[in-house]
């Protein structure tokens, strides 16, 4: 797979909340190219008066990463958004940080764009031929 040839992963967990329907196509795929995925129901709430379906994966996701720390040698995280920069820099200083990917320079926040990770960061959106062999 990409991420085995490419970025040298044994084993990937995928963080995303549930449909009701857990055999449906999408986790069907992202199970046959490696991934152990990790289910959270999604929770159902009201913002402005809009519905809005959330997981909240992303404490799972650090807790995950913070717990099994000393069972890995690096860690990739998939994220642009900074909810994930705390955990990004604890990871680096610690040695555990292999790469941070974004999917497009956009989607990056700010406080990934900060020195200290120059050498830790890749773009999806610059990777997509090579995603899609």
């Amino acid at each position: 797979t990409f991420l085995k040839k490419n970025l040298y992963i044994e084993k990937a967990f995928y963080f995303i909340g549930y449909t009701e329907d857990r055999n449906c196509t999408r986790y069907k795929e992202l199970r046959r190219i490696g991934f152990t995925l990790c289910l959270r129901k999604p929770v159902q709430r009201f913002i402005y008066g809009k519905k809005e379906i959330k997981a909240n994966v992303d404490s799972n996701l650090i807790t995950h990463s913070l717990i099994k720390i000393n069972k890995y040698d690096k860690a990739v995280i998939v994220a642009g958004d900074g909810d994930y920069y705390f955990l990004a820099k604890y990871l680096l200083r610690n040695n555990k940080l292999h790469r941070l990917l974004v999917p497009c320079k956009s989607d990056c926040s700010n406080l990934f764009k900060n020195n200290i990770f120059r050498n830790h960061i890749a773009y999806l959106s610059r990777m997509k031929k090579a995603l899609e062999k």
